[in-house]
């Protein structure tokens, strides 16, 4: 039995209610007896924090109807309701009766001695306390704020987590800020414990906690902001030091090898008065960085794209892309020639961000013959520039070609489904013929999502000759789409010219 809930637990997933429904089968059997109860309560406690908020309503279900607790097989599927003899006085039958339709029973398991007790229990006590019903919640929230008298590493460990997925309920609010006060009142060694949590939104929690109440000091912040792992909570105790207005805390952290911690540092140097660090940024590999670094050379009086062109100017080897790139960001059109000789480049990550800085600087050039780059990032960017102006249908239609890449074919399509629906679907056509699997699963998907969606309101049909090619092509796709699909892709084309 026990085996059971372990695998349920494994198997479950939001939204999964059949697998939640029979998890909860099961845990009623076990509530039965003492020494099952013990060790399906064990693992449960184990399971990760969003089971508890979906386990929770799965409870009371409409099309659920919980077994008693029995000693005895009983047969699958919906139970037929009866009146419950009184559940054995184990903790996992206080958690299930904490979850039952009934109001006044959820407030008596809430007030059982368990719930003071057994911390595995915690969890659905800070579900009650965000209850839609003001007796239960108040009868919770009393139970939980003894338990987080004493802040301890277990029951923080253990509250936090399912706390924090209570913060956008309406009733949420109170129990995220009971635990919120518990953690600036907790001891360092339980800080640190929070803010290591495997958990990401535990840990992010912790972080503004400590931040809120002032609970982490000059060393840890910088710490923090040079070595913490997530990139939230390390961007979280940078825009903490940059509030110390300590620059040479903050020329340490533009090494920082998380972007947004590096624009943080930057913006608060230039607000400081110290401007000239920016320059030395402009060949950052981050957006976010060069854009906050031409800002900052602007600032100082001086013309970030000037710098761009020295360096385009003297072809350096390292930092190439990035040099292009910020040129494209800051630049004007006087400067695409600077550009244009890159697209030419032997380093496919350069020939793309110079595809994307000719665009922006409305270089005239043929972008359309970057569409049969060996290279996926080129043939991705020069799609993306010619999207609002796409080229000539007779230079993408080759494209399609079975022999042609595909990257190159999954780029043509692109363009050509964004010009008229009756290209669309002759992509999809064309594409469910290819060789490619993954392009026919999207070309078939493609299909249904336009049927589903967007057939109806296609009131001008295709002009005769696609009409034709378009008929030929459905019958090739007959095995691959199917009979009924074939029946209705017919029906479509016939309908304009019966309307006509």
């Amino acid at each position: 039995m026990v085996e059971t809930v372990e695998t349920l637990i494994a198997r479950a997933a939001p939204g999964h209610l059949y697998v939640l429904w029979d998890l909860w089968t099961a845990l009623l059997r076990a509530a039965a007896d003492r020494e099952h109860a013990e060790r399906a309560l064990d693992a449960l406690a184990a399971a990760p924090p969003w089971l508890w908020s979906e386990l929770d309503p799965a409870r009371r279900a409409t099309w659920y109807e919980a077994p008693t607790v029995a000693t005895a097989p009983e047969p699958r599927g919906l139970w037929r309701l009866r009146r419950k003899p009184p559940m054995p006085d184990t903790s996992l039958a206080v958690l299930a009766a904490a979850c039952v339709h009934d109001g006044h029973e959820r407030e008596r398991a809430v007030r059982h001695p368990a719930m003071r007790h057994d911390p595995r229990l915690l969890p659905i006590l800070v579900i009650r306390a965000a209850d839609w019903v003001p007796e239960v919640r108040s009868a919770a929230a009393d139970v939980l704020e003894q338990a987080l008298a004493t802040p301890t590493v277990t029951v923080l460990e253990t509250v936090a987590p399912v706390a924090v997925r209570l913060g956008g309920r309406r009733r949420g609010e109170a129990v995220v800020r009971m635990v919120r006060d518990a953690i600036t009142r907790a001891c360092g060694e339980v800080l640190t414990a929070l803010r290591s949590s495997a958990d990401i939104p535990t840990r992010r929690f912790a972080y503004r906690a400590c931040l809120d109440g002032g609970r982490l000091g000059e060393a840890d912040l910088v710490h923090a902001a040079q070595h913490e792992e997530d990139v939230t909570c390390r961007t979280l105790c940078a825009e903490a030091v940059a509030g110390l207005d300590r620059p040479e805390l903050l020329r340490v952290l533009l090494a920082n090898r998380a972007a947004q911690v590096r624009a943080t540092a930057l913006t608060a140097l230039v607000r400081l008065g110290a401007p000239e660090h920016g320059e030395r940024m402009l060949g950052d590999g981050s957006s976010v960085v060069r854009l906050t670094a031409q800002w900052a050379v602007r600032r100082a009086g001086g013309d970030p794209a000037e710098f761009y062109r020295r360096l385009l100017n003297e072809r350096p080897g390292h930092g190439l892309r990035h040099l292009v790139a910020g040129l494209g960001e800051c630049g004007t059109p006087a400067d695409a020639p600077t550009v244009l000789p890159y697209l030419a480049g032997e380093n496919p990550r350069v020939r793309a961000e110079a595809v994307r800085a000719a665009s922006r600087l409305g270089a005239q050039v043929d972008l359309a013959a970057m569409l049969v780059d060996p290279a996926p990032i080129v043939v991705r960017r020069a799609a993306e520039a010619l999207r609002t102006a796409p080229p000539p249908e007779d230079r993408l239609w080759p494209l399609f070609d079975s022999g042609r890449p595909p990257h190159v074919r999954r780029a043509a399509y692109r363009l050509l489904a964004g010009t008229h629906v009756w290209n669309r679907l002759k992509a999809d056509l064309i594409l469910l013929a290819g060789p490619d699997e993954s392009l026919r699963e999207r070309a078939r998907a493609d299909v249904r999502n336009w049927l589903d969606r967007q057939a109806a309101t296609a009131y001008v049909g295709p002009p005769e000759p696609l009409r034709r090619e378009l008929a030929v092509l459905i019958e090739r796709a007959y095995d691959v789409l199917g009979e009924r699909t074939v029946r209705i892709l017919k029906w479509h084309l016939r309908a304009d010219q019966q309307d006509r």
